[in-house]
């Protein structure tokens, strides 16, 4: 029996050393591997690269109908506040966030009555420029009722007077706002085109070298494997390992050109990238064995293996950081290997989280490629 065991084992190793050699033997295909995806992440890291230093100021759009100073005061406070404030939105722009201060403001606030602010947010609204909005608002407001409550205390004649001298004089309140735990700054430039690039040109190497089971098949050669003693599950296992074989180097590759070619992060868990970059070889790996089972004719595969990746990419996350789109789109994108990839290593190199936090990314990916291995022994056949 173990010798059974040995021999299968040196049978799949046998069969996924000659796929990962007949692999990097093809000049067109290393070129795809190793040059495409640089030159593509060289292009996107520029075309969308963050121009603010890092830095984007929330926007603040404020509609005032009151002229008095308290109102006025407010205003002047936010526009202290680092945020982008806009009094007037020019024609086919759109407000993001808008804060609506109404005609009496100042008169109900002197006289101690109830009065509303509001302050509006569009349903796609970043959700951090909107949490720095509203700590902006509070410590505005917190500013401006201070001074009112000590210029009370104080029963001037001229509140108006003495409430801008306060208002100038250094706070006696203070308000500050921080981030609970990791910051997650929206990926933007090279630290979003790395690893989306890599993720997508990983998954397109896999299906075409998926697609290049049915060539064999279509030509006999996985019929004369057939002939010697690899069994039909050894043959399998030595497509799968020869694939994830050249996945894995790829990825390797393309981590550290990131590193030092391009200076993006790679975290501070490089445990936890190890281990989700495995996984996700093994799931691209075993669907592109599953993939290249599904056709007959090898005439079908390119045109299909070009739509497969693009759509597969672009839902997934790879072209623009997900949390910019729609909510929608975003539950469209854990559909696929691709999303639960980009989800996982931009938790890790962006926002620097570590193994906990990738757990649930890493167990659907070695899911996904359990479901195409099962998959693949099911459709593949040896020779129609």
């Amino acid at each position: 029996m173990s010798a059974m065991r040995g021999g299968s084992l040196r049978i799949i190793a046998l069969i996924a050393a000659n796929d990962f050699k007949l692999t990097l033997k093809a000049r067109g295909v290393v070129f795809w591997i190793f040059a495409m995806p640089v030159v593509f992440m060289l292009a996107f890291g520029l075309a969308f690269k963050d121009e603010s230093g890092g830095v984007r100021k929330a926007r603040l759009t404020i509609e005032n109908a009151d002229t008095g100073f308290v109102a006025r005061a407010l205003v002047d406070e936010l526009r202290g506040e680092p945020l982008q404030v806009v009094d007037s939105l020019a024609a086919g722009d759109k407000a993001v966030r808008t804060l609506f201060i109404p005609p009496d403001f100042t008169e109900k606030v002197l006289a101690r009555s109830k009065v509303a602010l509001v302050l509006r947010k569009e349903s796609d609204a970043d959700v951090q420029a909107s949490e720095a909005v509203n700590a902006a608002v509070f410590r505005s407001l917190m500013h401006v009722v201070s001074c009112l409550i000590e210029v009370e205390a104080n029963a001037l004649d001229s509140i108006e007077v003495e409430f801008d001298s306060l208002r100038a004089a250094p706070p006696l309140v203070t308000v500050s706002s921080t981030v609970a735990g990791k910051m997650r700054k929206i990926p933007s430039g090279f630290q979003s085109s790395v690893p989306g690039n890599l993720v997508m040109f990983v998954l397109m190497t896999m299906v075409f070298s998926g697609a290049v089971i049915t060539v064999e098949r279509f030509t006999g050669v996985l019929r004369r494997y057939a002939y010697t003693p690899a069994g039909r599950g050894s043959i399998l296992l030595g497509k799968l390992f020869g694939r994830m074989l050249v996945a894995l180097v790829q990825i390797v590759f393309l981590l550290i050109i990131g590193k030092y070619l391009f200076r993006i992060s790679l975290g501070q868990s490089p445990g936890a990238l190890i281990l989700l970059m495995t996984v996700f070889a093994f799931s691209t790996g075993a669907f592109g064995v599953f993939f290249g089972s599904l056709f007959r004719n090898p005439e079908q595969v390119s045109a299909v293996s070009i739509v497969t990746t693009l759509a597969m990419a672009a839902l997934g996350g790879c072209w623009w950081s997900i949390e910019l789109v729609p909510r929608a789109f975003k539950a469209a994108s854990f559909l696929f290997p691709t999303g639960w990839a980009m989800d996982g290593i931009h938790k890790i190199i962006s926002f620097g989280y570590g193994m906990s936090a990738v757990a649930i990314d890493v167990a659907v990916l070695a899911g996904f490629g359990v479901v195409f291995v099962l998959l693949a022994s099911w459709k593949l056949k040896l020779a129609d």
